[in-house]
């Protein structure tokens, strides 16, 4: 799978799972196998003994030392990711120290990152996090008209996936009338639209109810 600059001879994707769940040593060590690690940066800094007492420091020390330790551990295979939430209050320093620190990709969600390009290189891939046709449109015709720039890849986020969904509570009530399929393919008929603009590949991560085989089979038989 090819990924901006980069290309995983594994096409699978380590969620980025917080508080402390997905730290260097389980992201550096999944790059190494030739996927894509991913680092969330919620509370990072946990561990560090200024935490309580300078949290934002602490967290963006946290950052830098959790990639670089990931990227050692990976030997230059795959690519080392980060997750960062929207809804965090220093969500821009997390991005930017993440990028300073030479980070493959950064993946956002838990709101719509809209301002995401603004705070990258041409080097660090971007991905949004949606679940929704409407908000992978909102966010892509945003970046292309402020930034001209679109996705590396897109990262579906079904109701089955853990952390902050875009789902209401009474879509959740009666789960077995959500007809996901249907919205994934609203999203990658999306996609294709900034492919053609961009000339370029714009791969798409389904997250979220992937148990065995058979759900891998259906969301590739999905596109």
């Amino acid at each position: 799978m090819k990924i901006g600059s980069h290309s995983l001879s594994l096409p699978l994707i380590q969620g980025g799972m917080g508080v402390g769940v997905s730290l260097s040593s389980l992201a550096g060590n999944v790059a190494k196998k030739g996927a894509m690690g991913v680092i969330s940066t919620a509370q990072i800094g946990f561990k560090k003994p200024s935490f309580l007492k300078d949290t934002k420091k602490a967290n963006l020390e946290a950052i830098d030392e959790e990639i670089k330790r990931a990227k050692e551990i990976s030997n230059n295979k795959g690519m080392v990711a980060v997750n960062v939430m929207v809804a965090l209050s220093d969500y821009e320093q997390h991005v930017k120290q993440a990028v300073k620190r030479g980070v493959d990709a950064v993946i956002s969600g838990a709101g719509l990152p809209l301002k995401l390009p603004e705070y990258v290189d041409e080097k660090t891939a971007i991905a949004p996090i949606v679940s929704s046709g409407k908000a992978a449109r909102l966010i892509l015709n945003k970046w292309k008209r402020q930034y001209n720039r679109t996705a590396d890849f897109i990262v579906i986020e079904g109701y089955k996936a853990g952390g902050h969904l875009g789902f209401s509570t009474e879509e959740l009530v009666d789960i077995n009338s959500l007809n996901y399929d249907e919205e994934i393919k609203n999203i990658i008929e999306c996609k294709k639209e900034y492919e053609k603009q961009y000339n370029k590949k714009i791969p798409v991560i389904v997250a979220g109810g992937i148990f065995d085989s058979a759900d891998i089979a259906h969301a590739l038989g999905l596109g």
